[in-house]
């Protein structure tokens, strides 16, 4: 989940005043950082991915944009669903549930199959 600390409110047009901002999706390393540790005091926004800096700008929404271009790219490949492994994954699922049906309806045959000595019916006595 993206986190973020901007100097101002979120709702703020005023970004020229920003002293300290920062965004950020921190299981990515991806940030968007202005007056922090990280990143020089020189009144940029940066752009940052595991450390290295991928854009530096003044303007606060050219910044915004690339970080949700290099999030969308990051998050995309782990949503994405293979579709052969999920249908085999479900012909398995759906081949063992049946196997198990079947053994279980001959099991229930056989249990209630009268014969003779020894049957489910038992000695007579």
């Amino acid at each position: 989940m993206a986190t973020n600390s901007a100097g101002m409110g979120r709702g703020s047009k005023d970004h020229a005043t920003d002293q300290v901002f920062r965004q950020a999706v921190p299981q990515f390393g991806l940030s968007i950082e202005k007056g922090t540790e990280a990143v020089p005091e020189d009144g940029c926004y940066h752009v940052l991915l595991e450390g290295e800096e991928l854009l530096k700008t003044r303007s606060r929404q050219e910044a915004v944009t690339a970080y949700r271009r290099v999030r969308d790219d990051l998050v995309a490949p782990q949503t994405r669903v293979d579709v052969r492994k999920a249908l085999m994954r479900q012909v398995a699922q759906s081949e063992a549930a049946a196997f198990l049906a079947q053994s279980s309806r001959e099991k229930r045959a056989r249990a209630t199959k009268k014969g003779g000595k020894g049957g489910s019916g038992g000695i007579g006595g």
